[in-house]
């Protein structure tokens, strides 16, 4: 298999300067290694609301309005089989057997910076080629403060979003973690834990977090499925087949520490959600307890810089309900999930 994928950024002036960097002055490299990976400062522009700014206004004009298309060329060894993929404008003129072309793959529109006052947030709106399709893709969107107690600095506030582990500023885990672009054609494994995407937009969520002295992170998320209710608004545009019973708690622990050009975190984060199995609404539930360990190491070089993510996921699966289904070969189920990725960029562009 073969895979190639392509970026084209739009933005509002002839410099193709992003949302975030027009905001507030910086050039991109001030926030990244590249893009997704964020540097120490980009974690903090994040936790402190995106309203971070080099205007005294309490909000952006114009409005921080940014675009994104991503095409791909993804080669099989085998034909694709009838019906795998669905046959739509962007990928039935110039696709042949098993050479898929998709122009766009997607499109995006992101309002990405501060909305008013202490409130920010990263709002991705998402066209889908191989489906036809626009939906709410990743949403956070925060109210955050800074105070100072017995002279530590502390940061608190409140994400709203509709993907766990969206709102993590570290890149171990799974809503930014590596790979950070793949192609929708491409076959994955079929075996995955809830938490490394299979809730994303399916479920709506209110947290509360805090950052005390730049070293110790806590965060507690209540997640509920977006199919109805207040959380609907999260899930606009995404088919729901992943019902959340009532609430599914996450939460976020890690510790932080960076000296000199070196930067380390550790960490844990989890979730527990009660799901219908057949999107059903009612009746008996499947219990996911996921329980994962992560790490991330930065060596920050001037432009050059040396970058290891790991995190490794412990899902238990209660199937009572897919069992009784017939949909579920066992009635309880581990997954173990480990991922790893190291890299290196040598005079990284986004400086210039």
């Amino acid at each position: 298999m073969l895979s190639i994928i392509a970026v084209v950024v739009l933005a509002s002036d002839a410099g193709a300067v992003p949302s975030f960097a027009r905001q507030t002055g910086f050039s991109c490299f001030m926030c990244h290694t590249v893009y997704p990976e964020l540097r120490p400062f980009g974690r903090e522009f994040k936790l402190t609301g995106y309203v971070i700014s080099r205007s005294n206004k309490p909000y952006e004009f114009p409005p921080p309005l940014a675009g994104m298309v991503l095409t791909s060329f993804t080669h099989l060894d085998g034909r694709v089989p009838s019906g795998y993929l669905q046959s739509e404008w962007s990928n039935r003129i110039l696709s042949d057997g098993n050479d898929v072309l998709s122009i766009p793959e997607e499109a995006n529109l992101y309002y990405a910076g501060r909305i008013y006052g202490p409130v920010g947030g990263f709002v991705q709106g998402t066209y889908e080629g191989d489906s036809n399709s626009f939906h709410l893709d990743m949403t956070d969107v925060r109210f955050a403060r800074t105070a100072s107690v017995g002279g530590n600095n502390i940061i608190y506030g409140i994400t709203l979003n509709n993907s766990p582990t969206v709102q993590d500023v570290w890149n171990s885990t799974p809503a930014w973690g590596y790979p950070f672009e793949s192609s929708e054609v491409a076959p994955t494994p079929s075996a995955g834990a809830i938490i490394d995407g299979a809730l994303d937009q399916q479920v709506g969520g209110i947290g509360l977090y805090v950052l005390w002295n730049r070293f110790v992170y806590a965060e507690f998320t209540a997640y509920h499925t977006t199919e109805s209710g207040i959380a609907s608004p999260l899930g606009a545009g995404t088919d729901t087949d992943m019902v959340v019973e009532d609430i599914a708690p996450y939460w976020r622990v890690a510790l932080q520490h960076q000296w000199g050009e070196h930067y380390v975190s550790v960490g844990t984060y989890g979730i527990a959600a009660r799901i219908f199995p057949e999107a059903r609404e009612s009746g008996p539930t499947d219990t996911f307890t996921d329980v994962a360990l992560d790490a991330e190491y930065q060596y920050l070089a001037g432009q050059s810089t040396l970058g290891l993510e790991t995190t490794w996921v412990h899902e238990k699966q209660d199937r009572d309900a897919s069992f009784a289904l017939g949909d579920a070969e066992n009635r309880v189920d581990r997954l173990n999930t480990f991922k790893v990725n190291l890299d290196y960029y040598c005079h990284a562009p986004f400086g210039h």
